[in-house]
């Protein structure tokens, strides 16, 4: 799935370089900055270190992320990272403390 997403980000990206891309409307999924289950299983990964090779696909939702296509799905994963790397701060800042 990982590699077909990829591929399709790819794809999107040479067509709106080349002018062609579709239109479509998106569906839009508001993702809350301020969600403590997203940041218990951050602290996880977190304590797990290296052991977890791809922490995006453990934090994403399958379902979701199957109902959505287009611009939706390509702004759902860039918010779910976002909001991975803040809390990873916030952790790893408050740990320093």
């Amino acid at each position: 799935m990982r590699n077909e997403l990829l591929r399709n980000f790819a794809i999107r990206a040479k067509q709106k370089l080349l002018g062609v891309e579709k239109k479509e409307k998106a569906k839009i999924k508001v993702i809350s900055m301020e969600d403590d289950s997203f940041k218990e299983k951050v602290e996880y990964l977190i304590s797990k270190g290296d052991e977890i090779f791809n922490p995006i696909h453990y934090l994403i939702d399958e379902k979701t992320m199957k109902s959505l296509k287009g611009e939706a799905l390509e702004r759902y994963f860039f918010e779910i990272v976002d909001k991975y790397n803040r809390f990873k701060n916030e952790i790893e800042n408050s740990a320093s403390c």
